[in-house]
């Protein structure tokens, strides 16, 4: 290799191969951490450029965005991110493995990204790349303890935990390490377990997270970082933009945020979904419901039941919810019931990973790196949706799901107005001059 006088790599063409990093995220909102994330990122990374892979309207824990894709791009990108491309609904709404994988193979196939960088409660590789490599190889011991722990009613998650404590102590019954049960621990492991079944050359860096938890649900005094969470809580309870809120968003975020709100666009809440929901549960059978992805051991009924009397949909979560089937699990069901995301669909969207890289939002900068993004993918990059969805092929059936679910997200809106159908077609990507 040949390095070039500021140590970048030059190839055999003279092209100088600068970093790009990675990251993933959700953006909902765009707040002060997500900030220190860009900017911490870029300096750990030695990055020239920023590409965010961010989910669409419907999220990891199985609720609905604040506010829509387009809105939270142009967040991230006035936050300092270059390029900001959608996480297909098909991998944004799974569990933390599938959500990695797709986010992690999306990055791959760019052709251009060369660390990922997340952040996690533990702050380096070194803690979790032995969890990584243990759940990329799964020995017979480690799926025995696997086993016992999931026959003891847990949840997956916690059998998962217990498992790999167990399998690093040689003690049945070792005690949790926050290694490998903190939330953000938990995504670290699974992109790292990603790049490892990918044989990437990304380069993963960790930082630590900066002052707030993952799950903190309030806004303290003189705090200038807070959780979404907590966040989403302030604006829920509050009923819109509030001094906590301004104290840890950024300005351009909060301006994005009043503009989507006097337009009756946001935000959207989980139990904006009721009607709808109710109506999707109503109208399917037991067999239809079970169907979906992740419907098993019979809960198709105990939704079918719930749903006659609920009145909102986390009392319809609440009452479902059990041992096994944890309130997340189970609010990332029901938002299979919106999407009709059926466990046939779910096979062939696995079969074939992300199949596209949908541009949301570019910077100034993010539009030269665009050029070398259409030279280096892998896989189509689409600006423009009108003309990848006229086909017969994994990349138009993966769009059209995505479509579905911004159709369904407009019926969610708080206005009076509701936005009209197919705005995948009209709304172009963000632009900064």
């Amino acid at each position: 290799m040949v390095f070039d006088g500021n140590n970048n790599i030059i190839n055999s063409c003279s092209e100088v191969i600068m970093n790009v990093v990675g990251l993933v995220t959700e953006h909902n909102p765009f707040h002060n951490g997500h900030l220190y994330h860009v900017e911490k990122a870029r300096e750990s990374c030695d990055a020239e450029y920023v590409v965010s892979v961010m989910s669409g309207h419907f999220l990891q824990r199985g609720e609905p965005a604040l506010f829509n894709k387009w809105a939270r791009a142009k967040m991230a990108v006035l936050g300092g991110v270059d390029i900001v491309v959608e996480l297909p609904a098909a991998f944004s709404v799974r569990s933390a493995e599938a959500f990695a994988r797709g986010a992690v193979s999306l990055l791959n196939s760019s052709g251009i990204v060369t660390h990922i960088c997340f952040g996690s409660e533990a702050g380096n590789v070194g803690d979790l790349l032995p969890a990584a490599k243990l759940l990329t190889e799964e020995p017979g011991e480690f799926r025995d303890l696997l086993g016992r722990h999931l026959a003891e009613g847990v949840s997956f998650p916690s059998a998962r935990a217990k498992a790999i404590c167990s399998y690093f102590t040689g003690q049945r019954e070792a005690p949790v390490s926050d290694i490998y049960a903190r939330p953000n621990n938990i995504l670290g492991i699974e992109y790292l377990k990603s790049l490892l079944l990918l044989k990437s050359e990304i380069k993963p860096v960790a930082i630590k997270r900066h002052t707030a938890g993952y799950h903190d649900r309030d806004i303290g005094l003189d705090m200038d970082i807070a959780s979404a969470t907590s966040i989403r809580e302030e604006l829920l309870a509050q009923g819109g933009l509030t001094g906590k809120v301004s104290s840890v968003v950024p300005s351009a975020s909060l301006d994005v945020m009043r503009e989507e709100i006097s337009a009756g666009y946001g935000p959207v809440f989980l139990n904006n979904c009721l009607k709808i929901l109710l109506y999707k549960i109503r109208t399917s059978s037991p067999g239809q419901l079970a169907d979906l992805y992740d419907v098993t051991e019979g809960l198709e009924n105990r939704i079918s039941e719930i749903a006659q009397w609920a009145q909102s949909v986390t009392g319809l979560i609440s009452e479902i919810k059990t041992k096994r089937y944890t309130w997340t699990r189970v609010q990332r069901i029901l938002t299979y019931v919106l999407l009709d995301y059926t466990k046939e669909r779910a096979r062939f969207f696995d079969e074939t990973g992300p199949a596209y890289i949908r541009i949301l939002g570019l910077s100034k900068g993010g539009r030269n790196l665009l050029k070398k993004l259409k030279k280096k993918a892998e896989i189509p990059v689409i600006i423009r949706t009108t003309p990848f969805l006229r086909g017969k092929d994994e990349v138009s059936d993966m769009l059209w799901f995505d479509v579905r679910a911004t159709d369904i997200y407009t019926l969610l809106s708080p206005g009076s107005r509701i936005p009209r159908q197919g705005l995948d077609h009209k709304i172009m990507p963000f632009f900064r001059f």
